[in-house]
């Protein structure tokens, strides 16, 4: 990843979920103040620390490769100096928190192996230790090391969010720059094949084999549309409001009835009334009901008793949540199947993309909800939405 450039190494520091990881740790000003009679002592500890912390990796054949390669290792030891020297010397502000987030942005930058950098924090750990029992008064040892193991911890967390967040954007760009770049071609050759086939007599030994290839295109283009939804639904963040159920049903029901197969099977609503509104993220819940409908919709088409009922209600005791439960009455999945449905690129259908239920699932957890399914065999198939009530 050396050398390449991606928007997600420009990721905005996310300022409140840090200040709100820092209050967990109990990294408050009092905390901190047993530590102000000692700053001092870390900081002229910042060289030492860095030699120690040379020694360490340079004993690892692995990391003394990496190392042995670089034209200037002094600039190495210069930086983790510098690091050791700006943990101990700034204040806890959003000034510190943007400087550790841009270290876990680097690594990825550097394509660092973030096991590397857990180890590290172990060497950390184990070098403020000697600096305590050398420098800190005993009364105060203790409480200054776990001030210290909550400070490190902090560090961490916030590299390693920033690290995780930074390459997994940065894969899904990758994926999404392939989705893009093929969509068109796909679309334009499925468009040709369509036009050659007008051309052919249906007798023609080569309709059938255009046809297959059509929809092996379509199949395609399909793919590419749910990959898209699917990143799309990833990156963008949720915002929970109080929603209507009733009235996002209906919305959800007018796109399902508006396919061919919607004219086959019949469909029924029974929302109880004391599950109305929900709280969760519009788009986002609407797409999860539209993906599980879809596929309901599908499967009641082929079954000798085509129905499709959609219910509600309060979901268990004290009722802080509601229960959505799509039923049809199509073949549910084999026992084989179950644990493989929310998987990405599965599907059980010969046309299937294998991202209806994934996106469900991705939409629904967002939101802070669960998706369930159930085969009830002989009568159908069960999907379980459990989301908050409003």
């Amino acid at each position: 990843m050396a050398g390449m450039r991606y928007e997600a190494l420009s990721l905005s520091v996310p300022y409140g979920k840090l200040n709100a990881l820092k209050e967990q740790l109990g990294l408050t000003g009092d905390a901190l103040a047993v530590l102000a009679p000692y700053r001092k002592a870390f900081i002229e500890n910042s060289v030492a620390f860095a030699g120690y912390f040379y020694k360490i990796f340079m004993g690892i054949s692995d990391t003394r490769k990496i190392i042995e390669g670089l034209e200037n290792p002094q600039s190495l030891k210069d930086a983790w100096a510098n690091w050791f020297r700006t943990v101990f010397m700034l204040e806890l502000d959003e000034n510190f928190l943007a400087y550790l987030w841009r270290i876990g942005i680097r690594h990825v930058e550097v394509n660092l192996d973030q096991r590397y950098t857990n180890l590290g924090f172990s060497v950390v750990r184990q070098f403020c230790r000697d600096v305590i029992r050398k420098e800190v008064a005993p009364a105060d040892a203790a409480q200054a090391a776990f001030v210290i193991d909550n400070i490190l911890d902090l560090c961490l967390l916030t590299e390693t969010s920033a690290f995780i967040e930074a390459s997994s954007r940065c894969d899904i760009e990758i994926i999404k720059g392939i989705a893009d770049r093929i969509r068109n071609p796909i679309t334009v050759i499925g468009g040709n094949l369509k036009r050659i086939q007008k051309l052919l007599d249906i007798k023609d030994p080569s309709y059938c084999v255009v046809e297959d290839i059509i929809a092996q295109s379509s199949k395609c283009e399909s793919m590419v549309a749910d990959i898209k939804t699917y990143i799309d639904m990833f990156q963008k963040e949720s915002y929970p409001v109080k929603i209507s159920l009733p009235d996002l049903v209906r919305l959800v029901l007018e796109d399902i009835q508006a396919k061919p197969e919607a004219q086959r099977v019949s469909m029924e609503t029974v929302l109880d009334p004391m599950t109305n509104s929900i709280e969760a993220d519009p788009p986002d819940i609407k797409a999860a009901l539209y993906q599980v409908l879809e596929n309901a919709l599908e499967a009641a088409a082929t079954a000798p008793d085509p129905r499709i009922r959609i219910s509600s209600g309060p979901y268990r005791a004290p009722f802080k949540a509601v229960k959505i439960s799509i039923f049809n009455t199509g073949v549910p999945p084999r026992a084989e199947d179950m644990e493989r449905l929310f998987s990405l690129f599965y599907s059980t259908k010969p046309g299937g993309s294998g991202f209806g239920l994934p996106i469900a699932r991705l939409a629904v957890r967002k939101n802070l909800g669960r998706i369930t399914v159930e085969a009830l065999p002989g009568e159908g198939t069960r999907v379980t939405i459990v989301l908050p009530k409003s």
